[in-house]
This record gives C-alpha cells, sequence and structure tokens, in this order.
C-alpha cells in the first residue's frame, strides 16, 4: 500500500512538472485537425527569398500567445533596411504592424504585413501594404 502512495505521488509530481514547463510556442501534437493546425510553430528564424533584388534578408519572429513580434533586416540592391513590428496571430496567418528603423531613400517608415504558413510549414507568404502600395513578401525557415 505505501508503495502504491508512493508511486502515485510521484506520477503527480512528474505530471505537474510537465505541464508547469510546457509551451505554447512548441509544436502541438496533442490536438488533430485545425486544432494542431493553431499551434504549429511560426516563432523562429525565417530567410527573405522574395526575388533577387533582396540579400541578406533575414526575419526573426517571436511569439508570445497570440502576441507576435518581428525584426526584419535585409539588403536591397545593396542598401540596408531594418524594420520591426508587433502584431497578432490568427491560426496559421500573423498581422504585423512595422516601423521601419533604417530607410530605403524613397520607402516608406511604417506599413502592414500579413503572413500565412505553409501547409509544409516551411514558408511564411503573403504582402506588405505601406504607403497605399502593395507587394510580395516571402519568407523560408531556417533550420529546424
Amino acid at each position: 500500500m505505501l508503495r502504491a502512495k508512493i508511486l502515485f505521488f510521484m506520477s503527480l509530481i512528474l505530471g505537474s512538472t510537465f505541464f508547469l514547463h510546457a509551451s505554447d510556442s512548441a509544436v502541438s501534437v496533442a490536438g488533430a485537425g485545425q486544432n494542431a493546425k493553431e499551434h504549429r510553430r511560426i516563432a523562429g528564424l525565417w530567410h527573405d527569398v522574395n526575388n533577387s533584388n533582396f540579400a541578406n534578408g533575414h526575419l526573426i519572429v517571436s511569439q508570445q500567445g497570440r502576441e507576435v513580434f518581428t525584426a526584419h533586416y535585409l539588403e536591397f540592391k545593396g542598401i540596408p533596411f531594418v524594420e520591426h513590428g508587433s502584431g497578432i496571430r490568427e491560426k496559421d496567418t500573423i498581422t504585423i504592424k512595422v516601423q521601419v528603423t533604417q530607410q530605403i531613400p524613397g520607402w516608406t517608415t511604417q506599413g502592414v504585413h500579413t503572413l500565412t504558413l505553409s501547409e509544409d510549414g516551411q514558408y511564411l507568404v503573403g504582402e506588405y501594404f505601406s504607403g497605399g502600395e502593395k507587394g510580395p513578401l516571402k519568407f523560408k525557415k531556417a533550420g529546424k
């Protein structure tokens, strides 16, 4: 009987430890279908693969709950560009308000990015909206 009580309490402690250290930024395997899709990882490092005019493009995405934060560096035809933003995640789509901190002459200093995670989880694809203009955005997942 004592052995059964000890096993019971040890399983409670181990189970509690697991749930205390769980993170919503990790890929969820608990749900199926749409519920699992809502928990696919977006946080991490992404490379800009939009077109050949863009080089050294890197997007860092951080997520806390539904809130998403980004930092983006790229070189457009050799000219450096830096912006950061924050926004919301809805399922596999993030909508980010961005603020440019290192501008390319003639480009606007703020805008909105809407990006959707591809079915295979390897790309963020979408559009930017800025100063009445819009255009394509495409990022490939770096690493794992």
